[in-house]
Order: structure tokens, then C-alpha cells, then sequence
């Protein structure tokens, strides 16, 4: 690029297809960090402010850091027919694309936002050797899935349908009337992933961390054996955030207990709390310096 603010859109090629990133920020030629954005189910490149033109746009062009937004193909109301494996293998590529394009790149920090926190993760505890140039993930409202469509729906409809689900082929599509999928195109396989215990997606449910659970933590099971002993991670919380159905004590206990877990595998683990929505869409001018320096601290 030539100048800080200006934006560059390259192609670059992955399984199955092609995807497209926005690099904007600092200089790509020059950059030593970049931070990429990771988007959530019904979210894409262009769908959250704070990294497209607002806060995170602006502190990556103040320090020089190149700020990559793309499209997974679960972007927005894909994400029914795709997995956290197929997100993987596609911020395996973003990854090395991003390090082709910023060749003084030395730091890569991951933004996860939403679903987007568990598609980082299952990331890291891949095999990807471009995990290894990870050295920070920030995990913003990185939230349980299957504790909102319990909250939402009844936990005992939900595990009825969960088991309905069980019972079918894998790409096979779920009713329309299949709770917690909202009018979009699911599959049995992905379903189960949102909404069963232990499924592929449940990183961050309560009673994996309270003890009441039967699911094993897989901050502990995935990420263990030194795959996040390199990285730095920022657990980014909404104290406002409405897919969050606990009260506002068990929230904060929840979250120091999953901070907890990523101190035991991960280099450091530290959370940052902001009285917000669950995109930042209504942050607070005051608070947008703290969240900003959080995530390059």
C-alpha cells in the first residue's frame, strides 16, 4: 500500500475456493504486526465497526499495524453447512497469505470475534505450522452457543432435538422448525456442534468450567502440549452482552474461571471487562482507549 490510510483487497486461493482479504492500516511493506479479524456466525469482513473504519481501524493505523479483515465461507448465513475445521484450514491460509503480503511481519495477532473466539482456538490446536506465528489471540465475547439456545429454547427441547439430530446423516438438513437455527440452512452435523454438550463449537459453556458438566474443558484437552504456550491471550468481555444468559456475578466468575484454563496452556491470559453489547456496537467513547490498548498490550 501507499499510504496508512489506504486499503488493498487481494484474492488468495484455499480449498475448494477463493477468498478475499482487506489489508488497511499501516503499510504492508512495512508492517511488524497484523491483525486479523475473525468473524462470527451471521458476521463477515464488513459487519462489525470497531474493525472496519472504527476503533481497532484507528489504533491499527496509529501504530503502524496492518488490520486484515476477510470472509470465511461461514461468513453471515453460511455457516450452517460448515464447520470450525473448514474456518481453520481458512485462517491456516489467511495466515500465510497475510505473511506474503507483509514480509517484515514478526507478530500476528488473531481477533476472534463471537463464534469466531472457537474458530481461532481450533485453530491453534490444529496442526498448522503457521499457528506457530501466532503471538496473541484476543477472544471478544467469545460466548456458549449452546447455554444461549438453552436459555432461549429450554434446555430439555434442546437436548430432545439435539438427540433428533444424532439420528441423522451428518450433512443431512435440519426442520425449519429446528430451534437455534433461526430461518438458516443447518445441517445435523453443525447443529450438534452449536448445541450438544461437547459438541465441535462448545469451548465456553458455563458448566464446562463450574464443575457440573459432563464435558471435558478443551482450552485444557485441545490446547495442551504446548500448542498455546507461545501466545498471549485477551479474553475481551461485554458486561452488556445479551447472548450472555447468567447473572452478572456467575458471568465474572465464569470468565475468570476460562481465564483460569488459558493461563494454564497459553504464555499469559488476562481479561478486560467493558460495559457494552456483545459487537462493541454501543461502546462507550470513554472505554475505547482501554479496550484498544488491552489487545496491543
Amino acid at each position: 500500500m501507499s499510504s496508512a490510510n489506504s486499503a488493498r483487497s487481494e484474492k488468495y486461493n484455499c480449498p475448494e475456493t477463493t477468498y478475499e482479504c482487506v489489508v488497511e492500516g499501516g503499510d504492508d511493506a512495512r508492517a511488524t504486526t497484523a491483525v486479523i479479524v475473525v468473524p462470527g456466525l451471521t458476521d463477515g469482513p464488513e459487519s462489525l465497526a470497531y474493525a472496519n473504519g472504527g476503533a481497532l481501524s484507528r489504533a491499527c493505523v496509529a501504530r503502524g499495524a496492518a488490520l486484515v479483515r476477510f470472509e470465511l465461507s461461514s461468513s453471515y448465513e453460511r455457516y450452517g453447512e460448515r464447520t470450525l475445521d473448514d474456518d481453520a484450514r481458512e485462517i491456516d491460509a489467511c495466515v500465510r497469505h497475510v505473511r506474503r503480503m507483509c514480509p517484515m511481519v514478526t507478530s500476528i495477532v488473531l481477533v476472534g470475534h463471537s463464534t469466531g473466539c472457537q474458530s481461532a482456538c481450533h485453530f491453534l490446536a490444529g496442526e498448522y505450522e503457521s499457528a506457530r506465528r501466532v503471538t496473541k489471540i484476543v477472544l471478544q465475547a467469545g460466548v456458549s452457543d449452546r447455554d444461549w439456545y438453552d436459555a432461549e429454547n429450554g434446555a430439555e427441547v434442546m437436548r430432545s432435538w439435539v438427540e433428533r439430530a444424532m439420528t441423522m446423516e451428518l450433512e443431512e438438513i435440519m426442520p425449519e422448525e429446528t430451534p437455534g437455527t433461526y430461518g438458516v440452512r443447518t445441517n445435523a452435523r453443525r447443529f450438534v456442534s452449536l448445541a450438544g454438550v461437547g459438541g465441535d463449537d462448545d469451548w465456553f459453556s458455563l458448566d464446562i468450567f463450574d464443575g457440573s458438566g459432563r464435558a471435558p474443558s478443551k482450552i485444557d484437552d485441545k490446547l495442551r502440549g504446548g500448542k498455546c504456550a507461545h501466545v498471549d491471550v485477551r479474553l475481551v468481555v461485554s458486561t452488556a452482552d445479551e447472548y450472555v444468559p447468567y447473572a452478572p456475578d456467575v458471568a465474572r466468575a465464569h470468565n475468570e474461571r476460562v481465564r483460569e484454563a488459558f493461563a494454564r496452556v497459553a504464555k499469559s491470559a488476562r481479561v478486560h471487562y467493558i460495559d457494552a453489547n456483545h459487537d462493541l456496537s454501543d461502546i462507550k467513547p470513554d472505554d475505547v482507549e482501554g479496550f484498544v490498548d488491552f489487545i496491543f498490550s
